[in-house]
């Protein structure tokens, strides 16, 4: 898998970690709902390790991809009484380190598109 497409996965998969954490904000007074989260740097970090990798035979073993990311459910806290377990604070921060990296992700690509616009052009 090349950088690029490792790039728009990452970005696929902030834009689906931010609708899982409005969702968590959004039921933070649902009786028994659970948080959820997306994990998927795991996933990456294999991914990046193989990028070095080449298959030069078709018997070789894949290299992967990320396309591993799932959404997990946390169900062995409860914060209220209620049973919920959502707690407002860690969701703020996560989504303020999830709009870091999404900008950061988004500069980057632009960044290489930029790069790419230039070497034509010239």
């Amino acid at each position: 898998m090349d950088t690029y497409n490792l790039m728009k996965e990452a970005m696929g998969v902030s834009a689906t970690r931010a609708k899982v954490i409005s969702s968590n904000i959004a039921n933070v007074n649902t009786a028994n709902y659970k948080a959820k989260r997306v994990v998927f740097e795991n996933q990456l970090a294999d991914a990046k390790q193989n990028l070095n990798l080449v298959t030069t035979n078709k018997r070789h073993i894949s290299s992967g991809s990320t396309d591993d990311s799932y959404i997990t459910t946390n169900n062995d806290t409860s914060v209220t009484r209620n049973g919920n377990n959502v707690d407002l604070d860690v969701e703020m921060a996560d989504q303020a380190t999830n709009s870091l990296y999404y900008n950061s992700l988004v500069s980057q690509l632009n960044g290489r598109l930029q790069t790419m616009g230039y070497v034509v052009e010239h």
